[in-house]
């Protein structure tokens, strides 16, 4: 890695200023509400994102210049979770905790 990439990548800050500014002045009981919208959008993106990954890892390995429509699905739905994740945690900074939010799949059953 060269020693500007390595720069760059030290000084980040994985926080979202804009989303600070918009959420930090939100009443407590506001910005909870949408932080575990968040929550639960970044559980779908995961969940989408680990069912592509098993799609294009049951595929043969491809010998061209491309990595192919299932991989490069999965290369995707990671960056959605990844800017997700970045989002998230800008939330949960502003917060100040984690809410409890239960299982999509327990709310469901109860």
């Amino acid at each position: 890695m060269s020693a500007g990439k390595q720069s760059v990548l030290t000084d980040h800050n994985p926080l979202l200023r804009p989303v600070i500014g918009l959420a930090e002045n939100l009443p407590k009981k506001d910005l909870e509400r949408i932080t575990i919208e968040a929550i639960r959008k970044h559980r779908r993106l995961r969940d989408e994102a680990e069912f592509l990954e098993a799609s294009y890892s049951e595929q043969p390995a491809r010998s061209s210049d491309t990595v192919g429509p299932a991989r490069l699905a999965w290369v995707s739905a990671m960056i959605q979770v990844h800017t997700q994740q970045t989002l998230l945690s800008t939330l949960l900074n502003v917060l100040g905790y984690i809410p409890d939010v239960p299982d999509d799949k327990a709310a469901l059953a109860g």
